[in-house]
């Protein structure tokens, strides 16, 4: 499916949205829910000109035979789907009293969390996502270590989109079932040799290991512990400028799923069966990323043709 097709295909509510709403306290207004390419276009050409529009979306569609687009589109769609399989694929009924009655919600009484490794597992994998993707659509490398030092200084101006994703990284995959020290929880994981032979059964492991640099798997791993390390001051930074903690981000969450006392590996494990926010925020980032390549490519080309005319070629 291409980018334009993708987001038109975002849903406009559902617990997904409800979900990342819920994250506005954390960056208020940094966050609406665009499935229409053209506001993307008409942001970045700051124009309402229907011609120009559609002279910039037809752009977009050209530049989308670049297959980075694509590939930075599967790493942050993957990831979610991924995680609802594992989700739902188990079942305990001791978790049955913790969710509340919710429409067509009954089936979140089946999932258990995932264990403490596997959840700091996946969470280095989604950064480790979150790494590629920013190569993919800035057209730099970043699988070494100079790469990785401009993603964390990137981190310092993400906005809007990408914002909201790395926040909900933070709280969801992060805080709510690990808490607010769940990066060092982290590190400590993927600094563990023994973590080397979970990674070989690891579906998105799986899936990303070709554009993780290394020769092994235990190289690999080294590269992601190096880009957790980069990115520690400035997670740390942003949950103490936030105000994030477990308990407060269960009292939002609460509004989503009505977790009635769970423990915060329950609700993430709920989260994670029902909520795509990796690959709805991912989405939106290549598409807004798409719509600003596109305008940048219409104004070139509308600067060559004048020029052209000026020269009499």
């Amino acid at each position: 499916m291409s980018v334009l097709a993708s987001l038109s295909a975002l849903p406009d509510d559902g617990m997904t949205v409800s979900a990342l709403r819920t994250l506005d306290r954390v960056i208020p207004g940094e966050w609406e829910n665009i499935t229409d390419f053209s506001v993307f276009v008409k942001d970045f050409a700051e124009t309402e000109n229907p011609e120009v529009i559609r002279q910039v979306t037809f752009r977009a569609s050209e530049l989308e035979g670049n297959p980075r687009y694509a590939r930075a589109l599967k790493v942050f769609t993957m990831l979610d789907t991924m995680d609802q399989v594992a989700a739902g694929a188990t079942v305990a009924s001791a978790v049955g009293g913790l969710l509340g009655g919710i429409k067509g919600l009954g089936f979140l009484k089946e999932v258990t969390p995932k264990p403490e490794t596997t959840q700091c597992v996946d969470a280095g994998l989604k950064l480790i996502a979150e790494v590629v993707g920013f190569g993919l659509l800035n057209g730099m490398p970043t699988t070494e270590k100079g790469g990785l030092t401009r993603f964390a200084g990137a981190l310092e101006d993400y906005g809007r989109y990408d914002l909201m994703r790395i926040a909900a990284w933070v709280t969801i995959d992060g805080v709510v079932p690990l808490g607010a020290d769940f990066l060092q929880k982290v590190l400590d994981t993927w600094t563990d040799p023994k973590v080397t032979g979970a990674l070989t059964n690891n579906s998105v492991f799986g899936s990303l290991a070709d554009q993780i640099p290394g020769g092994s798997t235990d190289a690999k791993r080294g590269f992601i512990t190096d880009a957790i390390g980069t990115t520690g001051d400035w997670v740390a930074r942003f949950i103490d400028e936030k105000g994030i903690t477990q308990g407060g981000m269960m009292d939002q969450l609460n509004s989503v799923l009505s977790i009635a006392g769970g423990a915060g590996d329950y609700a993430a494990a709920a989260l994670d069966a029902s909520t795509a926010y990796y690959a709805h925020t991912g989405t939106q980032t290549v598409a807004r990323t798409l719509a600003r390549h596109a305008v940048d490519a219409q104004r070139r080309s509308v600067w060559r043709r004048w020029a052209q005319t000026q020269t009499g070629q």
